[in-house]
């Protein structure tokens, strides 16, 4: 049964009489494991076939992007925790909000429950782990959800973080170039980004070396006097200088096997 899912995995979508040709075993054996995969979750029936879930594609998805560096990536989440409690909580903020990404999930992960200020998020899986403490006040913003990532995109989305007072905002950025450009992956996630950072007070990076450097799709901000970056120790330190000229506060944090 398990070739069988990694054989969907693989094709997204396929009929019954294709995996009876490729696994050469009857219909009805085909039949009794698809409806067992369906039970699991794993796979959509349809007539005549299967493919599968969109949300086990997201979820294998998002643990791949987080395994990817992830020592280095912990230890950023780990330094931001403590800008939090140390710069961010003492001046008694009216809110907080947590961005997308990996490395905010790590943050995220290591926070202690019972934060005493509103968390704003505009992602599933960061909101799930922090309503899971009952002492968390979780604020999650509406719109439309885009996979991999489950993040809240579109006007609703936009209109609801305009609402708010955000004291400082920790987000990622799927690339940040050596002139200190932002970028976003795409459209729908640019107009969130964008709006995040132009509500905000205040707006801390959340990034690992292997994410400088580069630009993606769309530029969104670029590094000022309203930002801190948190990045590791394999910056190149031509980078690190000019953001720091452009009055960006630069944290760097030791790389775990340099600890």
């Amino acid at each position: 049964m398990a070739q069988i899912y990694d054989y969907i995995e693989n094709h997204e979508n396929v009929s019954t009489l294709e995996l009876t040709a490729a696994f050469q075993v009857s219909e009805m054996t085909i039949r009794r494991d698809l409806a067992a995969l369906e039970k699991q979750g794993k796979i959509s029936r349809f007539h005549g076939g299967a493919s599968v879930r969109q949300s086990e594609k997201s979820e294998a998805a998002f643990e791949l992007r987080i395994g990817v560096n992830y020592e280095c990536k912990a230890a950023i989440g780990r330094h931001g925790v403590e800008y939090l409690q140390t710069h961010i909580c003492s001046n008694h903020p009216n809110s907080i909000f947590l961005g997308s990404g990996s490395t905010i999930y790590c943050m995220a992960k290591q926070m202690s429950p019972g934060l005493s200020v509103p968390i704003i998020t505009d992602n599933l899986y960061i909101s799930t782990i922090l309503a899971a403490s009952d002492k968390n006040t979780v604020i999650m913003v509406g719109g439309q959800l885009i996979l991999p990532s489950l993040n809240a995109t579109g006007y609703i989305a936009e209109k609801m973080i305009s609402d708010f007072t955000i004291d400082c905002a920790f987000i990622s950025s799927s690339a940040l170039d050596e002139n200190g450009n932002l970028y976003a992956y795409n459209l729908l996630e640019a107009g969130v980004f964008s709006t995040v950072i132009s509500s905000s007070k205040h707006v801390v990076v959340l990034a690992d070396h292997t994410k400088l450097g580069k630009k993606n799709l769309v530029h969104v901000s670029a590094l000022n006097q309203h930002f801190t970056l948190i990045t590791d120790s394999h910056t190149p330190e031509e980078y690190l200088s000019y953001y720091r000229n452009l009055g960006t506060e630069v944290i760097v944090v030791s790389n775990p096997e340099t600890m």
